[in-house]
C-alpha cells in the first residue's frame, strides 16, 4: 500500500508500522543476521556503538524474556518467532567516562533495525512495559548495562494486512522554529 505523503522518503520508512499481531512464520536466518548488521551501521557518539542485541529464537529463550513482560504485552507477541532484548553499555567507553549518549545511540541502531526489517518483508514491535531491574539480573556482562526495549520480530497475522493503513497513522510534521530569548 502507498501512502499519500507530501515529501518523497524512503519507501521503508513510509511503509513501517509496529505491528499488533505476529505471525508464527519464522525469521530467515541470513535475514535476521542482515538486520543485527544493519544495526550495527547506525551512527553513534564517538563511534562507541554502545547497543547490544540479546536475540532469543527458541521457545525456551523466548519464554525467558517474556516471563518479564507485563501479561498484555505477551498476549499479542506470543507468535512472534523472534524477540531482541535492546541493551546499551554506559560504560567500556574510549575513555572511560560514563556515555551519556548511549540510550540516543541504542535507539537509532533500533530504528536501521526495524528499517531493514521492513525492507526484508517482516514487521517490528518494541515493548517497553517490562521489569528491567530483575531482568537485568539475567545478565553479567556488565554492571553499565541499561535495558531499553524488547523487539518483536516476525512477518504480521493475515489478519492485520487488513487493518493495516489504522497502523500506519502519523501526525503531520510541525516546523518549529527556535527562538533566543
Amino acid at each position: 500500500m502507498k501512502r499519500n505523503l507530501e515529501y518523497e522518503i524512503m519507501e521503508e520508512m513510509a511503509e513501517r508500522y509496529s505491528t499488533m499481531y505476529f505471525s508464527d512464520v519464522p525469521v530467515e536466518e541470513e535475514d535476521l543476521q542482515a538486520m543485527l548488521l544493519a544495526a550495527t551501521q547506525a551512527p553513534s557518539a564517538y563511534n562507541e556503538q554502545p547497543w547490544r542485541f540479546f536475540v532469543a529464537k527458541t521457545p525456551q529463550d523466548k519464554e525467558m524474556l517474556m516471563e518479564y513482560m507485563m501479561p498484555s504485552e505477551k498476549e499479542w507477541i506470543a507468535a512472534a518467532p523472534v524477540l531482541i532484548l535492546l541493551a546499551g553499555n554506559m560504560g567500556d567507553t574510549h575513555n572511560g567516562l560514563f556515555n551519556y549518549w548511549t540510550a540516543f545511540d541504542s535507539g537509532c541502531a533500533w530504528g536501521y533495525l526495524s528499517l531493514e526489517a521492513q525492507r526484508r518483508g517482516y514487521v517490528t514491535h518494541c515493548i517497553g512495559s517490562f521489569d528491567r531491574v530483575d531482568l537485568r539480573s539475567m545478565f553479567q556482562q556488565s554492571e553499565n548495562l541499561e535495558l531499553y526495549g524488547i523487539v518483536a520480530l516476525g512477518r504480521p497475522a493475515a489478519s492485520e494486512l487488513t487493518d493495516k493503513e489504522k497502523l500506519m497513522t502519523r501526525k503531520t510534521v510541525n516546523a518549529v522554529q527556535l527562538r533566543r530569548r
